[in-house]
């Protein structure tokens, strides 16, 4: 069979499989109800969390795609289109010394956690001294390599004495996908085995707030917080986001696909090129992140 002929079989195929899907029964527990539409932004779930109920993004067992990005924080971050630099909950980028053994970093003023406690330097010399003594923990290895001491110098300044030069640190802080959030001091301190805690509900330094989720794993749901002006991402965009963000995962491509042409998903990912064309075929209102890809 020549490729144009297997494309257009698969193309087929894939067109039947997504009209079964259509008229099938969808297979996750109830969604939330009495949510409007016009204001949730429904995103693709990259997989079932298997501990849905666990939010210590600090545990390497824990599920972090999305989550992150809502209720968590951390000091920079990198456009992954623009390559910008952006000042999240610092305010401005690290100084080292001149042999790069030491990091200083000025933190934003005037962002509070969700449940009103305000963030201060408190919270990143405890993230980084609960970790560092904590074998198994994310950042663990990286922060006994190379971190000799940390201390506050005030509510809004952080200096960390490295145990040999190091001009890279501030990468372990800085998100491009991922990197080492910060921990709520006032409610990790109380906590006995931090490997064991699941941070549930999360206290939410993001402009999120964890709203309802499915114990299955199968969604989510976060509102956007009242005070959202007092997170890191309120005070760089000065815009709100939607009300809501509503993550699902559907499974295989010809659900997600279904999902969409029916406007039940707003953005999603990983389709092969079958899916694809048919979900643009059926769905005006859908692209790919570039124009021309």
């Amino acid at each position: 069979m020549s490729k144009g002929k297997a494309r257009k079989f698969l193309t087929s195929l894939f067109v039947l499989l997504f009209s079964v899907v259509l008229v099938g029964e969808v297979s996750f527990a109830q969604l939330p109800v009495d949510i409007p539409r016009n204001e949730t932004l429904i995103l693709d779930q990259i997989f079932r969390y298997g501990l849905p109920r666990n939010f210590n993004l600090w545990n390497p067992n824990a599920a972090n795609p999305t989550r992150q990005g809502l209720v968590f924080d951390t000091l920079w971050y990198i456009d992954q289109q623009t390559g910008k630099w952006i000042n999240a909950l610092a305010k401005e980028p690290p100084t080292y010394n001149k042999d790069y053994t030491e990091m200083t970093v000025k933190l934003r003023d005037g962002i509070y956690w969700s449940d009103g406690v305000k963030f201060t330097a408190d919270d990143v010399v405890f993230t980084i001294q609960n970790i560092k003594k904590t074998p198994g923990m994310l950042w663990n290895a990286q922060f006994d390599l190379y971190v000799d001491s940390v201390r506050k110098v005030d509510d809004f300044t952080v200096v960390i004495k490295l145990k040999e030069p190091y001009p890279r640190f501030d990468s372990l802080f800085t998100s491009r996908y991922n990197a080492c959030y910060i921990q709520p001091k006032h409610v990790f301190e109380k906590v006995e085995d931090p490997l064991r805690f699941t941070f549930y509900p999360p206290v939410s330094l993001g402009a999120y707030v964890l709203k309802d989720s499915d114990p299955a794993g199968y969604w989510e749901l976060y509102e956007r917080r009242k005070d959202w002006s007092r997170t890191s991402t309120g005070i760089v965009t000065k815009k709100p986001g939607p009300r809501y963000i509503l993550t699902i995962f559907y499974g295989p491509n010809e659900k997600k696909v279904a999902a969409m042409i029916q406007h039940n998903l707003d953005v999603l990912m990983d389709l092969d090129i079958e899916a694809f064309q048919t979900l643009i075929k059926r769905n005006s209102y859908a692209r790919s992140w570039y124009k021309d890809f």
